[in-house]
Parts: C-alpha cells; structure tokens; sequence
C-alpha cells in the first residue's frame, strides 16, 4: 500500500479536487483499490464524495485517536473509499497532541488498511500544522498543486520546506512526487499562465513539473453533484489531464 499526500498551506489552488480526482483516476482507470482520507476539518473531500449533510459517527479523529482506520470508511457512489472530516476535528487537535508520540498516530492508524488498499491519497488541510505534519509522516510521497498565480508560485519553497523537515526528522523515505498547476488558462491576460510556469520552471527544475490541470467547468460541476469529474465527465478537458497526472504520479512513486 502506498500514501500520498497532497499539500499545500495555501487554500483554493485546487487540493482537494486534485486529491480526488488522484483518487478517482487510479480506482476508474488503473482498477486499483483507493481510500481517500479527508485530513481538513472543513471536509470538502467529504462534501465533494457524500454530498452535504451527511452525517456519521466514525471520521478520522476517532480513528487517530484510536488508531484504526477502518472502522471510520464509507463507501462512496464514484466508487472511492472515505475516510470522512468534519469541524470536530478542530476539537480532536488538541487531544490528539496529548498523546505519546502523536505525530506518528496516522500512520499507526493506515496500518491496519494495508491488506485493503492499494494506495491512500490523503487530503491535508491549507495549514502546516497537526494533521498536515501527521499526513506527511505517514506518506510515501507528496504532492503540492498550486494555481499559476504568483502569490501560489511564492509559497511553494514554504510548503516543500516543511515537508523537508518531515523527511529529515520524522520520515525518511518521503519524496516530492512534483508540482501541480491546476486551474490553467492558456489565453488569460496574454499568456500571464504561461509566464508563471516558466518562472516555476526555472526555479524548481523541469522535472519537478507534473502535468498542468487546465481550467474546466466540469470541475465544479462534479463537485455540486457530490462526485468526481471521471464518474460526470469522462472527456472533460480536466478529467483528461488528471488521467496524465495519475499516471505520472504512478511512474515516479
């Protein structure tokens, strides 16, 4: 079984669909058995995969408190397992740090998935904090999407440097899978997209640049209908680039 994270300490550059679209691409087109685990208390893996209003008692504080997993996966209609989140998670934080060694509760908990699944993709909230560091010590590998925009591009160093820590303190066999740009415009303010991946580019090396996500209506329409953009649009222009995405994901693991 392999963990991948997605992080990124900056909201709205497309984590989470890229966290379920990671995970729906491998269950649809690599037929592989994935669990999804929402890490963000404001659950919006859980809203994009259950819709509002669902209600349950099990979620991932009750399993890293109890490290077990298991009992908190729901069955999901795109087909992806869920370890659902919600604002309690807020209150567990707290309980959580209590513990003895408690960074390494996560991944105490994925232990017992390990015979059901082949990959966990886990969803981490926009903060360098409690769950976001437990997540990056219970992963194999990270991913960090970010929009073509420059406040997005500048805090890249922030969120691979942390991870670094992680990997040099906490876990050593993490890596950086690449960068992600989601949300792209060819023709936006005269190739403006363009310039910013250049600058990336230059920056982090060619070759931590993953396949970019292109802009696509189709996104927030699967989300509205608590699904995934593979289930509602098979040919989407978004449901095409994260297939590439998986795949480069799946060859670089």
């Amino acid at each position: 079984m392999k963990v991948i994270a997605i992080s990124n300490h900056k909201g709205g550059v497309g984590k989470t669909v890229t966290a379920v679209s990671i995970a729906a691409a491998l269950h649809v087109i690599h037929q592989q058995r994935v669990l999804l685990v929402d890490a963000d208390p404001q659950g919006n893996a859980t809203t994009h995969l259950l819709g509002d209003d669902v209600v349950f008692d099990d979620y991932l504080g009750t399993a890293i408190i109890d490290k077990d997993i298991l009992p908190a996966v729901v069955s999901t209609p795109s087909g992806v397992d869920l370890v659902p989140a919600d604002a309690r998670l807020d209150v567990d934080e707290q309980v959580i740090e209590r513990q003895k060694e408690w960074r390494l509760r996560l991944k105490q908990a994925l232990t017992t998935a390990d015979e059901h699944y082949d990959y966990v993709i886990i969803d981490c909230p926009p903060a360098l904090k409690t769950y976001t560091m437990m997540a990056l010590v219970a992963a194999d590998a990270y991913l960090v999407p970010t929009q073509p925009e420059k406040p997005s591009k500048d805090g890249l160093n922030r969120v691979i440097d942390f991870a670094e820590q992680m990997q040099q303190t906490l876990n050593p066999r993490l890596k950086l899978l690449g960068i992600a740009v989601t949300r792209y415009h060819k023709k936006l303010r005269n190739g403006h997209h363009d310039k910013m991946i250049n600058l990336m580019r230059e920056k982090y090396g060619e070759e931590m640049m993953l396949p970019t996500i292109r802009q696509d209506i189709q996104v927030l329409n699967a989300f509205d209908g608590a699904t995934t953009i593979f289930n509602l649009a098979p040919t989407a222009n978004a449901t095409q680039d994260y297939t590439t995405l998986a795949a480069t994901v799946l060859e670089r693991l």
